[in-house]
């Protein structure tokens, strides 16, 4: 069965964190028919006349009302029950060196642009790995063309890190597709969303209770799956491996400046 990858972030343009999350769905016929029962549900429904789509968008970052958090429990509900699984890597602007992305005189802005799709390969590789756990094939990537990695090419990116080298009639990604995240078909990309966002309302608090108390409900959930907290200091007692070892459903990847530095010491010295 071919995945679907949908990637997200949140705290685009903040001074604190950045979070690129990805969404790794197998059966995508059947999670994005029962999050679409639950809009029905408890009548999640657009009613701006600008847009064509039938129902409401999901996004965290506009989550004020109850109707927002008895979706969102429905749709994390949603997500414990499917065979997917989500991966994160969090970046703390505060440690950003951008030494490790490029040359002293180059601009912070194109060592930024570097860095964007470097994360983005970072979280990717390991679940197309091999050994793994699973075996993705013929996958199809879809990115919300609203987000900053879309300015950054991304996409053109991990196609080239993906595809380039690879020939035969099963490569690890078929399709990359930037899209609009508030159409109907985006269902698990607004779930994507979602649960990206429960990871920045704890490092980052929000006061407004719809979000607190849809972060609680996922962490509450994900507690059989061996995640206690969303607070940073948990996550960083695991290396990138024992994270998806101990964590298959759920997990957070906190970067450091000198993995990249090593990384690339190791390839000078080969």
């Amino acid at each position: 069965m071919a995945y679907r990858i949908y990637i997200d972030e949140s705290g685009t343009h903040a001074n604190n964190y950045l979070i690129i999350g990805m969404l790794f769905v197998p059966d995508h016929g059947a999670l994005h028919s029962e999050l679409c029962k639950a809009k029905d549900k408890i009548g999640y429904f657009n009613n701006s006349r600008k847009r064509s789509s039938k129902y409401r968008e999901v996004h965290f970052t506009r989550f004020r009302s109850n109707r927002d958090v008895e979706l969102a429990k429905l749709w994390i509900d949603g997500f414990v029950k499917h065979n997917c699984f989500f991966r994160s890597i969090v970046i703390d602007w505060k440690i950003f060196d951008g030494r490790f992305f490029g040359g002293p005189f180059e601009p912070e802005a194109l060592k930024k642009r570097r860095a964007y799709k470097k994360w983005a390969e970072m979280l990717l590789q390991p679940e197309l790995s091999t050994p793994s756990s699973i075996e993705i094939r013929n996958a199809e990537l879809y990115l919300d063309r609203l987000r900053i990695m879309y300015g950054y090419d991304v996409i053109d990116h991990l196609k080239d890190r993906f595809c380039g080298d690879y020939e035969g009639n099963h490569p690890y990604i078929r399709k990359f597709q930037h899209t609009d995240s508030s159409k109907d078909a985006n269902q698990c990309l607004q779930l994507c969303d979602l649960l990206t966002g429960c990871l920045y309302q704890q490092l980052c608090p929000s006061s407004k209770q719809a979000k607190i108390q849809v972060r609680d409900y996922l962490i509450s959930k994900l507690a059989a799956f061996g995640v206690r907290e969303f607070r940073a200091e948990f996550w960083k007692g695991f290396s990138p491996k024992t994270l998806r070892k101990h964590f298959p459903k759920y997990s957070a990847w906190f970067w450091k400046p000198t993995e990249d530095g090593k990384k690339k010491k190791r390839r000078k010295m080969r």
